[in-house]
């Protein structure tokens, strides 16, 4: 059965199918449970077993089959950012064993750049998590995620570095995120992120800027700002809009 979360239950459906596939319950050539199946194991109608399905089918998950049903497709070098599935959930789907080390848990005044960014007041709380993540013990990735201490005072004391912070907010403390403007750009490693990603200055990375949305009130206001360097010499982005 789905949870009680505010997310549509075609994507907690499709949230859990994916966890599943990457924690090895369906393997790769599995077929999947048939819809009536899904139906009955979720609670839900065909509409919104098909639509999970369709989630999955274009991040290339999983493939349909006609007349013979839904299959576990083999897992591929590259990755969909443009997808909510975690950076370690993609990781497993790859074949390579993701790890995260917390760099910094604390908490900030909004500058002016930053509350612009969240719309919220200069000087407000803010939330700023910094991590560096790994695939097969090699560094991938620098991150730091941003955000109003009041959206999620919880995350102040979870382990950041075992759990995804994308299923806390979602799934713990049922914060919906709504919609997702996201930026990549193609550009060398700043000399900070050269150093804690060991490698060098000029290594080509995909520079991410992703500013996440919720709804409150009936309205859509910005929740977390998300900004990473991923290395390109480490790291194949596919990206499908």
């Amino acid at each position: 059965m789905l949870t009680t979360s505010h997310l549509p239950k075609y994507f907690q459906v499709a949230a859990q199918l994916r966890h599943k596939i990457t924690i090895g319950d369906f393997r790769q050539n599995d077929q999947l449970p048939t819809e009536g199946r899904l139906m009955q194991t979720f609670g839900v109608s065909r509409g919104t077993v098909r639509k999970a399905l369709a989630v999955l089918l274009n991040e290339g998950l999983v493939e349909s089959q006609q007349g013979l049903g839904t299959f576990v497709k083999t897992a591929v070098h590259t990755t969909n950012h443009f997808s909510l599935m975690s950076f370690n959930e993609e990781m497993h789907r790859q074949g390579r064993t993701p790890t995260t080390q917390l760099l910094q848990n604390e908490r900030l005044l909004a500058d002016t750049a930053l509350a612009a960014r969240l719309e919220i007041d200069v000087g407000e709380p803010v939330r700023h998590i910094e991590r560096l993540r790994l695939a097969d013990g090699e560094l991938v990735a620098h991150e730091h995620r941003y955000f109003a201490e009041s959206l999620c005072p919880g995350l102040a004391t979870d382990d950041l570095e075992n759990q995804s912070i994308h299923w806390l907010l979602t799934q713990k403390f049922q914060i919906p995120l709504v919609k997702v403007v996201h930026v990549v750009a193609r550009r060398p490693l700043t000399p900070e992120q050269a150093t804690l990603l060991e490698t060098a200055v000029d290594t080509i990375a995909f520079q991410v800027d992703r500013l996440s949305y919720t709804s409150q009130n009936e309205q859509t206001i910005p929740a977390v700002l998300f900004q990473a360097a991923y290395r390109a010499d480490n790291f194949y982005l596919h990206a499908k809009i």
